[in-house]
Formats: structure tokens, C-alpha cells, sequence
């Protein structure tokens, strides 16, 4: 098998070896059981700027609160923050004010004594004006707690969360194209994997090894199918664009 070689392209693998650098054991720990992320990696993940990313972060309440210690000079969210980041962003594209959002968040955050409570297992829609949760045929207000029944309701978030104990154990960024794509934090670090059945291996491991000794030798070698690498290739590919 010939030498494998990076691909030219940006990875996000290839920012997370590069951004997140620890320095001491519990710094391996705590990111090895919580997953770490830079604002890079979940604007990449999220197709946002980086920029937008940090600056949830920030303000007085923030939209998100981190909740990891600062790992080489850099702010890091935990696999939590991530999935919070997914729905602070849906909220504010679907029009929802950031001071609105900010104001929610802290109330949410106060009633519930949870850092991030919408990386809980909640079925978020909006209106464009409140952040909503649909429980059954109900639907509440997040911030004020009352019953609401507006007429026009967004589209729900992008992707798929499986929760596990009412707390999301890991994301599938496109379920219905590349079903066997996750990000979890118990997996690589949090970095993106392909899993089938029993094996999980990075998407940018397998992309490479496709590139350079061809779809059907990076299946042999890994153990997973030809249709698994060919949904890394596909993953690394749209978070390269």
C-alpha cells in the first residue's frame, strides 16, 4: 500500500490535531470525556463564520456559556456547547433577536440549573419571535413557560441529535445523505467518524486513504464498506467547500 498523504484540501480533522493542544493529564481527561471544540470547528461543522461563533460566547448573559477551561490560549466548547451552538444558530436565522435569545437563554439556564439547556432532549421549533418546544400536540414558550398555538411554525433544526437519558450522546450532521457520519464526543475525540456496526474510524482518515490507493482498497484496509467511504469522501468534501 502506497504512503498515505494529506489531502489538499481544509479538514476539520486536520483543525482539530492543529487548534486544540493540552499540556497536562486532566486537561486529556476532561477533553477525552466531554469532546473539545474551537469556535473554527463548530463554524466549520456549522457552516457559519468563526467570527459569529465567538461571539455567542461573549456579552452579558452570552448565548452560550462555556464550560471548559481555556486549552492553549483558546476558548473551547464541549460536545454540549456544540449541539447548543447548532440550535442558537437556527433560532437566529429563523429570525429571532439576539438579545431576545440572550435574555431566554439566561432565564432557561436559571429555571433548569442546566448550563445548556437546549443540548437537552427538546423538540425546538419558532415562529421567528420565540424559542418554542413541541411536547405532544402542545406548544410552549421556553421563556415565559405559557401555551402557545401560532399559526406559522419554522422548519425544525438541520441534522439529526440522538439523546440518550434526555442528554445528546452524539450528532449525525446529515442523516438522510450520509446516515453514517457522527460527531461524538466518546469517538476520536469528537472529531467526525464514520460508524458501521462495530468500527468507527475518522471521515478524514478514510477520504485520504480513498484518494490516494483508491474507493475499494480504503474498504478492505478499514473493514467497512465501499458505501462508507464514500460518505467520508462526500462529508470531508462539503465541509472543504
Amino acid at each position: 500500500m502506497s504512503t498515505k498523504v494529506q489531502l489538499p484540501t481544509a479538514h476539520i480533522a486536520t483543525h482539530m490535531r492543529s487548534e486544540v493542544a493540552v499540556h497536562t493529564p486532566s486537561d486529556w481527561i476532561e477533553l477525552g470525556r466531554r469532546g473539545a471544540f474551537t469556535t473554527t470547528q463548530v463554524a466549520v461543522l456549522l457552516d457559519v463564520d468563526a467570527s459569529k461563533v465567538a461571539s455567542w460566547l461573549s456579552g452579558n448573559p452570552p448565548l452560550i456559556k462555556t464550560d471548559l477551561p481555556s486549552v492553549a490560549g483558546r476558548l473551547a466548547l464541549s460536545f454540549d456547547g456544540l449541539i447548543e451552538a447548532r440550535a442558537i444558530n437556527y433560532l437566529l436565522v429563523e429570525g429571532i433577536s439576539r438579545r431576545k435569545l440572550a435574555q431566554a437563554m439566561k432565564a432557561m439556564r436559571q429555571r433548569w440549573s442546566d448550563p445548556h439547556p437546549l443540548a437537552r432532549e427538546r423538540q425546538l421549533i419558532t415562529d421567528g419571535a420565540s424559542v418554542l418546544e413541541l411536547k405532544g400536540e402542545k406548544i410552549v414558550d421556553l421563556l415565559t413557560e405559557a401555551y402557545l398555538h401560532p399559526e406559522v411554525i419554522r422548519p425544525a433544526l438541520a441534522g439529526r441529535v440522538v439523546f440518550k437519558s434526555g442528554r445528546a450522546a452524539w450528532l449525525e450532521p446529515y442523516p438522510e445523505e450520509m446516515p453514517l457520519v457522527r460527531i461524538d464526543p466518546a469517538r476520536a475525540f469528537g472529531r467526525p467518524v464514520i460508524v458501521e456496526q462495530l468500527t468507527a474510524i475518522p471521515t478524514e482518515t478514510l477520504a485520504t486513504s480513498a484518494e490516494v490507493d483508491g474507493l475499494t482498497e480504503a474498504a478492505d484496509w478499514f473493514g467497512v464498506s465501499e458505501g462508507a467511504v464514500n460518505q467520508a469522501v462526500a462529508f470531508e468534501q462539503r465541509i472543504a467547500a
